[in-house]
Order: C-alpha cells, then sequence, then structure tokens
C-alpha cells in the first residue's frame, strides 16, 4: 500500500460502508417482501449487501492489524515459492 488512510479517514470510511450496509439491507429487506426472495432483484440485492458486509468487515480487519494485509500475504508467498522449490529439489 503505498498511501494507505489516515486514522481519521479510515474511521470516516468505515462509518460510510455501515451506513451503506444499513441502507442495503432495508432495500434488500424491500426488495425480498415485495418481489419475493427469489426474485432477481431481490437477489441482486443481496449480493450488493454481501460485498458491502465483506467491504465493512475488511476495513474492521485493517484497523485492528498492525502491518500491511498485503504486504504479509505477498511475503508468504514468495517464502511458500521457494520451499515448493526446494522441496522438489530444483
Amino acid at each position: 500500500m503505498s498511501d494507505p488512510l489516515s486514522r481519521d479517514e479510515h474511521a470516516a470510511m468505515t462509518r460510510y460502508v455501515a451506513t451503506i450496509r444499513r441502507q442495503l439491507q432495508e432495500v434488500f429487506e424491500l426488495f425480498s417482501t415485495r418481489y419475493g426472495s427469489r426474485s432477481t432483484v431481490a437477489e441482486v440485492a443481496g449480493r450488493a449487501l454481501v460485498c458491502t458486509t465483506l467491504l465493512e468487515h475488511e476495513m474492521l480487519l485493517l484497523e485492528q492489524s498492525p502491518t500491511e494485509p498485503e504486504k504479509v500475504e505477498r511475503e508468504d508467498l514468495n517464502r511458500s515459492a521457494i520451499v515448493g522449490t526446494a522441496n522438489r529439489g530444483e
């Protein structure tokens, strides 16, 4: 990450995403009630709700994480690639 959010920006974005999630929950419930839970419009609203919930969860994880998750993930991948090569005898 080259320019992570400041603490204030992160807090503001987390609140913003939480608000969007609550609104999408209401939209999903309305569409499910009016069109049926298996309707296309309710399913799309449900997917939007799931995506927003995942984004909110990721924002909370970033808030709790002292390290940058992407860098740790890349380092782990590099190590496993090296170990994998060493194990194959190449």
